[in-house]
Order: C-alpha cells, then structure tokens, then sequence
C-alpha cells in the first residue's frame, strides 16, 4: 500500500512519519467504499443495492471521501510503522497524532499523502560510568545511637502504671474539662469527657498543661488562662476565659532497667545485656551499609548524569507520573476521591502533586535508561536460577500468564540490582568529613 514512508527528528524525543500512498493504491480503496455502500444503501428513487455508483457519489461524495481517507490513514500507519527502525517506533503511551489534519486534501485520482507525529525513546551518547571518584560521609554507629536503639526498646517495653501525689510533667493524666462563661455554665460545645494526654506535650485544645500540673487524682479547678498573640486560635488570641478541670487519673509511665533480665524479655536470644547490645550494634550498622548504598549509588547518578543531554519526551514524564501516583494512592490506603479531598482541605490537588513529582519523574527515567544502557553493554543476563530464592512466592498463583508477568518483573528487578552492584564495585568512593548517624539515616546530609 505504502510508496514511500520519511522519518524527521522533532525536538523532545518526536517524530514526524510522512506517509504517501500511490494513486492507484488510492483509487482501488476508494472503489471498495463506494461499492460497500452500492449494496447497502437505500437512495430514493433506486431499489436497495441498486443505485448507480455516480448517484452515490453525488449524493455522499465527501461522506465516501472521508471514510476512504481515514482508512487509508489507519492501514499505512500501522504498515509504516512495522517497517522503520525501532529507534523510530513510538512509546507504547504515545498515539501518532495527525499534522494539520484540516489541510488534508483527498483526490482518488492523485497520490495520498500525510504526516503523523509522536514520541519515540530517548536516545543518548553513553556516559562515562566506570572509574569515577565521588566523595562520601564518614558515619559510624557510637554509643549514642546504641543508647537511642534501647532507649527506644524500653518504650517499648514500658508500664503504665497509677500514680499518687501530685501531676508532674511527663505523667499522663485523664481529664474532664469545660469552659464555663461568667455565670458558671458550661459554653456549649466546649466540654470533654475522660481526655487523655500526656502533660508537657501541649496535646490539649485549651494548653493548660502548666495549669494542671501540682493537682492531684479527683481534684477539681478553675483555671483563668490568659491567650497570648501567639497562640494557634485566632479567636482566642488576647482572650481571658475559665475552664473547669477535673483529674480524673494520673498515671506514670515506668521503664525497665538495662540490664540482663531486660535482654532476656527482648528476645530469648539473649543471655546479657552485653549480646543485646552486640545485637544492636550489628542491626544498626547493617541499616548504615543499605543507606550508605543507596547514597553512593545515588551520588554516582548525579555524577554520571551530570554529562548527559537528553529531551524526555511529555508523554513519558507524564507517564511516569501516573505511576508515581498510583503508587501513593495504594500506600496511602484511600480512594482516588479520599485522596482528592484530602489534597483539597490543603487546597491543593493531584495537578499540584504531579507538578512537584516532576523533577524527581525526570531524573528516575534517566536512571532507568542509564541501567539499561549500561545492562546492554555489559550484556548482564538474569537466569532461573538468580531468582530462585524470591520465585518461591509465585508458587500460590494459579494463573500462569500472571505468574509469568511477575516472573518477568523479577528478572528485571535482579537486573537492575546487577547493573547497581556493578557501578559500586567499578567506581570509587573516598571518604570525606565525618556525619551524624542520625542525619545521615534522616536522609539530611548532602
């Protein structure tokens, strides 16, 4: 069907495909319509299939034209796009779109043609990946972290317990409380029954917690709190008003001693606080050695990146995007409409979501095509047998193009893991000024 097919480079990673169809190619397809409709349709004043093709024409000549057209269109499309190289076929997200379609003239006794426009993959000169210097953090486990990760299981391991005598900061205190007007009353809408807060933390609308502090269990009291310019109500701001208060409970939060018996109730692996403590040093570093990873690994992108020019095309960001979404809207737990409406109480939407995401949807395309630009260099292959310990899970899905499918993301994700090994092993990483454990983990260190 096809005479003769030109490929030209638009900017962003765009084609445009012109297409021409000779004229004998043209007419025979027009033939065709116009006997289809010879058999089909009713003209008045001629039995049904009857008609003389000439008054067909006549009547719906521009109908007859069009469909022609757009068939022929639809057909050479895809018969062109079978036969130019795979740089030049478009993304799987990116339908070819006409180039001025309103200028388009059909005439069955000449040559057809047209142009079609879309984006294709991105193409880029390979950068250099091996043999490069990037600086990284000096972070070590210390004592403190240590501290902090047993501190953190014996809040974990605590008791509440009843307390007697008088509130204190950091006792947890359960309350009745109401404002009252002049007149004693309670105000509507304002009283509180059995809250539960912990004292010193201000997670009580009315912030009495310095006023509540010295009372005792079933003391009851009038507290006149005086509303400063910088409090969070603005028509409370400047305001005197009473609240009647009622300790109903105080309770004390009592942690374990650090000792052998507490490394025992952590877990039956350990006889002493000593191998708990060994225990944690290994854990927390183990978490230090995934992080520092990811940041070399993160590091030696942006080095890497830092040479290459390269126009992402809109539908791909766009793309990616969606699945950024996606993502959030299944780890956030809610519907498309709970998330909107969420968005919405901040004032913003998805929109304004995707427009942030934009930059960091660039930059993991990018990565993504270095991966496999490096993968395809190094021809890294993937075999059965380097996801055997992960394919086990599969074992459950009945359905096997599934199974399939999630074996073949398997593959791809231990790849990429390959390729990732790859780069750390063959760059290297100095060490440079020292960082805090908690930054570094916090992700706050450069």
């Amino acid at each position: 069907m096809v005479a003769e097919t030109k490929i030209k480079e638009l900017d962003d990673s765009a084609v445009e495909l012109t297409v021409t169809i000779p004229q004998t190619e043209v007419a025979q397809v027009y033939d065709k319509t116009v006997q289809k409709y010879c058999k089909t349709l009713q003209v008045k004043g001629f039995r049904k299939g009857k008609a003389p093709a000439s008054v067909l024409e006549l009547k719906y000549g521009e109908a007859l034209k069009e469909e022609t057209m757009y068939s022929l269109i639809e057909d050479s499309v895809e018969e062109s796009l079978k036969e130019v190289e795979d740089t030049y076929k478009p993304l799987p997200y990116s339908t070819p779109k006409l180039v001025n379609e309103e200028g388009l003239v059909f005439d069955a006794q000449s040559d057809f043609s047209f142009a079609v426009s879309y984006d294709v993959y991105p193409t880029f000169e390979t950068p250099a990946y091996e043999g490069l210097s990037i600086t990284i953090p000096d972070v070590t486990v210390g004592e403190a972290e240590v501290a902090a990760e047993l501190a953190q299981l014996q809040e974990q391991n605590s008791m509440i317990v009843e307390k007697t005598g008088a509130i204190e900061e950091g006792d947890i205190v359960t309350i009745d409380y109401a404002e009252i007007d002049e007149q004693g009353e309670v105000v509507e809408d304002t009283a509180r029954e059995d809250f539960v807060f912990t004292v010193g933390t201000g997670y009580n609308f009315y912030k009495i917690d310095d006023q509540i502090i010295g009372m005792v269990k079933d003391e009851e009291k009038i507290i006149e709190k005086t509303y400063g310019e910088d409090h969070d109500i603005p028509e409370y701001v400047g305001k005197t008003i009473s609240i009647k208060a009622l300790i109903k409970a105080v309770k004390v939060k009592t942690l374990p001693e650090l000792d052998d018996e507490f490394a025992q109730d952590v877990s039956d692996e350990y006889e002493s606080l000593e191998d708990l403590k060994k225990a944690t040093v290994k854990k927390l570093e183990e978490t230090l050695d995934t992080q520092m990873n990811n940041y070399k690994a993160n590091k030696l992108y942006d080095t890497i990146l830092e040479s290459v020019e390269v126009a992402l095309p809109e539908s791909m960001i766009q793309a990616e995007l969606e699945n950024t979404w996606r993502r959030f809207a299944s780890q956030s737990g809610m519907s498309e409409q709970q998330l909107s409406d969420l968005l919405g109480y901040q004032g913003r939407g998805k929109s304004d979501m995707l427009q942030e995401w934009k930059p960091q949807a660039r930059r993991s395309i990018l990565i993504q095509m270095l991966l496999e630009k490096v993968s395809e260099e190094k021809e890294i292959e993937v075999s059965d047998e380097d996801i055997a310990d992960v394919v086990g899970q599969l074992e459950s899905i009945d359905d096997q193009d599934q199974k399939d499918y999630y074996t073949y993301l398997m593959k791809e994700e231990k790849k990429s893991q390959k390729v990732i090994d790859l780069l750390l092993e063959n760059n290297e990483f100095k060490t440079g000024d020292a960082a805090s454990y908690t930054d570094f983990m916090q992700n706050k260190v450069d």
